[in-house]
């Protein structure tokens, strides 16, 4: 057993290119050569973390193209190699990488955030949703105190580009149209809707309340901060009550 454990680090060090002696530990069969051996673990390796990422990241994929993924993906496993037992979790930091790796195509990284963020509100918590019913039985008090907690899988990702076009062209199969930054800044709303994830682009007035009850504040507080935000003949009532009965619809709120 005392063994094993430098036995382990060479083949690691094998499968990740780096210096080793890995290949003097094997014994000639007589068959295929040593290194022919090892090369097809070799192989294996990154064809199995190539074939993990191509599954998380489809839509990047799609929009790169067979040889630019690849080889994007190919240099972030030599950079960044698995340390979870599971290969769930792998490709976490994809999409900061791409962004770094491809600095004047922005919208590569931010497809990678949005199939990261679909991945994760797939499998993500459950959580029962907040009804009508419930906030028909809230006082005045209730009110003032409530803090709504949005769905576990609730992400709010920023966008500079036509990503939004560009994934759902992909996603008919249609011919997506050419990448272009977007006159501002726009934000996508990720969640899970029973068990189906959705997104959809939202204004600044949503984005500022959902962003607040992320970070656990009071909805009277919430509320007062935006009106804060907005021209003075905006009907805040109105705007708020709007957005609730949306998100009402679409799961979006957690039950007490």
């Amino acid at each position: 057993m005392s063994a094993l454990r430098p036995m382990q680090q060479l083949f690691m060090d094998y499968l990740h290119d780096r210096p080793n002696h890995f290949l003097d530990t094997l014994a000639d069969t007589g068959g295929l050569a040593r290194d022919a051996r090892a090369n097809i673990y070799f192989n294996a390796y990154r064809v199995r973390l190539l074939d993990t990422l191509k599954d998380s990241f489809d839509k990047t994929w799609s929009w790169l193209g067979d040889e630019r993924f690849e080889d994007a993906a190919l240099r972030y496993i030599a950079q960044h190699p698995p340390t979870h037992f599971s290969l769930r979790p792998y490709g976490d930091r994809f999409a900061d990488w791409l962004q770094s790796a491809m600095p004047d195509d922005a919208e590569v990284a931010e497809l990678a955030r949005l199939d990261w963020a679909l991945r994760n509100a797939f499998d993500g918590a459950d959580a029962s949703a907040l009804t009508g019913d419930t906030l028909a039985g809230f006082g005045d008090d209730d009110w003032a105190q409530v803090v709504f907690r949005p769905h576990p899988t609730t992400q709010l990702l920023p966008l500079t580009h036509n990503t939004i076009a560009l994934w759902h062209a992909m996603d008919r199969e249609d011919t997506p149209p050419p990448a272009h930054r977007l006159a501002r800044p726009a934000t996508l709303l990720v969640w899970r809707k029973g068990l189906q994830p959705h997104f959809r682009s939202i204004d600044d007035a949503e984005a500022h309340m959902l962003h607040a009850m992320l970070r656990g504040e009071r909805f009277a507080d919430a509320c007062e901060s935006l009106a804060g935000t907005l021209p003075g003949d905006s009907d805040l009532q109105s705007l708020v009550g709007a957005f609730i009965a949306r998100w009402l619809e679409e799961e979006l709120l957690q039950a007490p």
